[in-house]
């Protein structure tokens, strides 16, 4: 018999990270630990003369990363939805809405003082009088309401001016705001992007190197900065923990920024596409590549530089065969991924399969193993 293939998928309509592709592979998690302890080694004899930064012994070293989440707050005005991002140093959805209804009541309270309170005024007024003579009469002659009437629309204005110019003169005094400062230049292991520990107990070793790579397009918001990536990827996995209980699918994921994000990792079963997760290494490009839609993802040259950098990378420590193969998802199923973009950009690379020699293959049947009888 063979041995037991990949695990069914369970697809959902409507998700909100669903992939392009009708078919998705739920891969079971045992919780069994991966990491083995390294030996101990043994030392007899160590003489140090000199030295003053030796350090013998346990030493414990505590790191401290932090990263800016992004959030969306939503507001509505008139019936118009507004969209603004929760940070201290912009305008605020919740500022934005305070000061065009102050601006609104405003303007109403002024137009009921113009043209319903003050043509009331019976006196006989001299038309050759100065203007702020004029000004300081109907003041004088004004009930007691509408004085107050008209200062509580001029502190409305005064406050809604002070806002706007204070929220707006802080957004273009913040450089830093545009920084991208990352843990490392290319390579941002799950640590960086602070993953959710979810130990998986499949691994690729039966087929290492693994020659088959397939390439995906994630369907998610596109991130242009690390700290935004980070949060997209910790946004992904939670969503695919909660509804398929199992970690981010992929085993590494290409940001907007041109960064390598670690998702499985190198030896992992990813869970990508169906039949092929057990003997391939499965890169999503976070966005969605489709040309056919009005706004879609557009690959660049630095994604294309870094996933050649991963794949260069994976030889060198023995994950990928040397004469390993790059296909899209849609060379292998009928799903759309990786979205035309980023499929006419891989065909021109030196690996890719032309011929797509892998079609309707077992894992088994690609690496030539003879089934067990």
């Amino acid at each position: 018999m063979w041995i037991s293939g990949d695990d069914h998928s369970h697809d959902q309509p409507g998700a909100p990270l669903g992939r392009v592709s009708t078919i998705s592979e739920v891969v079971p998690m045992d919780g069994a630990n991966l990491a083995t302890s390294a030996a101990t080694p043994n030392v007899g004899n160590l003489s140090v003369t000199k030295s003053s930064r030796v350090h013998i012994g346990p030493k414990f070293v505590s790191v401290t990363q932090n990263l800016q989440n992004t959030e969306v707050v939503k507001g509505r005005f008139l019936g118009l939805e507004l969209v603004s991002s929760k940070r201290a140093r912009r305008l605020r959805c919740s500022v934005a809405v305070f000061v065009c209804w102050a601006l609104l009541v405003a303007c109403g309270l002024a137009i009921y003082l113009i043209c319903v309170a003050l043509p009331r005024q019976q006196t006989r007024l001299n038309i050759d009088m100065p203007f702020p003579v004029y000004v300081w009469y109907i003041v004088k002659n004004s009930s007691r309401a509408e004085k107050l009437s008209c200062l509580v629309a001029l502190l409305v204005l005064i406050t809604c001016v002070t806002l706007i110019v204070f929220f707006a003169v802080q957004a273009t005094n913040n450089p830093e705001d545009y920084i991208d400062v990352a843990p490392h230049e290319w390579n941002i292991s799950r640590q960086m992007w602070l993953a959710q520990n979810f130990t998986s107990s499949s691994t690729t070793e039966r087929f290492d190197p693994v020659r088959l790579v397939i390439i995906q397009h994630t369907v998610s918001p596109e991130c242009s900065r690390f700290v935004l990536c980070a949060a997209e990827l910790r946004n992904m996995q939670s969503w695919f923990i909660k509804y398929y209980n199992y970690d981010i699918p992929y085993n590494f994921i290409i940001g907007n920024d041109g960064r390598v994000y670690e998702g499985r990792g190198w030896g992992i079963e990813g869970a990508h596409t169906f039949t092929y997760n057990r003997c391939s290494l499965g890169i999503g490009f976070i966005g969605d590549y489709r040309e056919e839609l009005t706004v879609h993802s557009r690959v660049t040259e630095l994604q294309i530089k870094r996933a050649k950098m991963l794949l260069e990378e994976g030889v060198k420590r023995g994950f990928l065969d040397t004469d390993y193969s790059v296909l899209g998802a849609k060379d292998l199923n009928g799903s759309a991924s990786p979205g035309s973009n980023l499929y006419n950009a891989i065909r021109q690379w030196e690996h890719y399969d032309h011929i797509n020699k892998w079609r309707n293959k077992t894992c088994e049947k690609m690496y030539g193993f003879v089934p067990i009888s």
